[in-house]
């Protein structure tokens, strides 16, 4: 689910997201699908528009939380070596921490 409020004031917009992803619990043992947990995620975004130039500026996973997508898929070689000896199978791989992005754009 995701979920945004949105306002604008003259050349001013921002965005206030929360995405809420559920657990994934029921697998599928022939893929090898793995559990994975339910997260909720903030993310915050704004912009500023003048005639000519347009600057964005977003923070994505504002509050860093630690997640795993339910199809992120999985590390197959983790462990001290690459051999199946003692490693156990799939770890799922963390989604993305806190990032912060800032775009300039000029249109003539």
């Amino acid at each position: 689910m995701k979920f945004a409020l949105t306002h604008r004031l003259g050349g001013w917009s921002g965005i206030a997201e929360f995405q809420a992803v559920a657990a994934k619990l029921h697998v599928s043992q022939v893929r090898n699908e793995m559990q994975t947990g339910a997260y909720g995620l903030l993310n915050l975004r704004g912009s500023h528009e003048w005639k000519y130039v347009r600057l964005d500026v977003g923070i994505e996973n504002v509050l860093n939380r630690f997640y795993s997508m339910p199809l992120g898929g999985a590390y197959v070689g983790q462990g001290a070596s690459m051999t199946s000896n003692g490693i156990p199978w799939g770890t799922p791989i963390p989604g993305m921490g806190r990032s912060i992005n800032v775009a300039l754009s000029v249109h003539f």
